[in-house]
């Protein structure tokens, strides 16, 4: 080592520190000049190149996993057009086993290329079951997949907005749920159409979930009971959700509650919730102007300019000057119910489905009424 002597005063020549990433002639601004794609491929080469990968924050916009019966796909954006892939369909393979076991295992590693990254963010992640009938029994390498990577995760994801779709629903999204950071989780979409046996079962674990209990944001398509959704349903800053009548005629969603004493104590929950932007739910199928005449009578107490309906009355919040908003209006054409609570926090425009289009059509009903 080079010293150099000044009066009787020894420096020591300071040489700059190099990096492994140096060694390695990796650019400490990796994440600006590879894609996604690039940088997952690198994570499987090597230890310390996967070591230099993971200190990176990587972010994805969009992230979709799609799996119906031997095909599975995974994309790093929604057309996927690209990003990894996995098939196995007889004409096109890529997984060269009819094992099961090897099968799943060969997808795992892929997931982990990705999940197993310690500075993921995903802003959007989607999860797509579109097995039905014989399909579904194939279908559990996918998932088998994705619950044993889960399973190895140290860390919960970071994800903003998680969107499940299913054509039967199980412990799955439970499970899924499970795995994700609530603190980052601040929107979830589920679109599902058909129940197993243990319906209330599967709800019952739902709801006891911290990541359900503290989620903001609620987009929900399916079927579902008007109690469950007074006492778990209520607590959201913003909720859209489409119900339907039950396919195998149990009448799921009308079992337990009148639609009369429906939308009152419906009312009487939000009013407890000092935080609502907004709760809006179209039920999906054709309601009886009778209950609709029920609802309307009820309500006329708020619609002090005596307005004809439907139009926005404002029901105010105990012992506050705060008000609730409220709409009802029947469609035209379809006769499907839409509900609209607008509550003490909501900003115009914020968090919608097509808000002003429907805006339009409420307008446009007046007219016709």
């Amino acid at each position: 080592m080079s010293l150099v002597s000044n009066q009787d005063v020894v420096v020591k020549e300071e040489k700059p520190e190099v990096t492994l990433a140096q060694i390695l002639n990796v650019p400490d601004f990796v994440e600006n000049y590879l894609d996604i794609d690039t940088r997952l491929r690198l994570r499987k080469t090597c230890f310390n190149i996967r070591k230099i990968i993971n200190e990176k924050l990587l972010n994805i916009d969009r992230l979709t996993y799609k799996f119906e019966a031997k095909f599975t796909e995974i994309s790093t954006n929604g057309d996927f057009e690209g990003g990894l892939r996995v098939k196995y369909w007889d004409k096109e393979k890529v997984i060269n086993t009819d094992d099961e076991e090897d099968q799943a295992e060969i997808i795992q590693r892929h997931f982990m290329s990705i999940f197993g990254h310690e500075k993921l963010r995903i802003d959007t992640l989607r999860i797509e079951d579109r097995s039905v009938g014989w399909f579904m029994k194939e279908s559990r390498i996918g998932k088998r997949a994705l619950r044993r990577t889960f399973n190895e995760l140290f860390n919960k994801l970071k994800v903003r907005n998680l969107e499940y779709y299913t054509v039967v629903i199980d412990s799955f999204l439970v499970v899924l749920l499970r795995t994700i950071d609530p603190d980052h989780l601040k929107f979830l979409e589920i679109d599902i159409h058909t129940l197993l046996e243990n319906k209330e079962m599967f709800y019952g674990h739902l709801y006891d979930l911290e990541e359900w209990k503290r989620l903001k944001s609620l987009k929900f398509d399916g079927l579902l009971k008007f109690s469950e959704i007074i006492s778990d349903y209520t607590h959201f800053e913003n909720a859209y959700l489409v119900i339907y009548e039950s396919q195998d005629n149990d009448e799921y969603c009308l079992s337990d509650l009148p639609l009369h004493t429906f939308v009152m104590e419906l009312k009487d929950k939000l009013l407890q919730n000092p935080n609502l932007k907004q709760l809006k739910f179209l039920m999906n199928w054709d309601i009886q102007d009778s209950d609709v005449e029920d609802i309307k009578a009820s309500l006329q107490q708020y619609n002090t300019d005596n307005a004809p309906f439907p139009c926005w009355i404002s029901i105010p919040y105990p012992d506050s000057d705060k008000k609730l908003e409220m709409l009802v209006n029947k469609q035209f054409i379809s006769e499907n119910l839409i509900i609209w609570f607008k509550g003490p926090c909501y900003v115009k425009g914020e968090w919608e489905e097509d808000s002003s289009d429907e805006d339009d059509e409420d307008d446009s009903n007046d007219e016709e009424e």
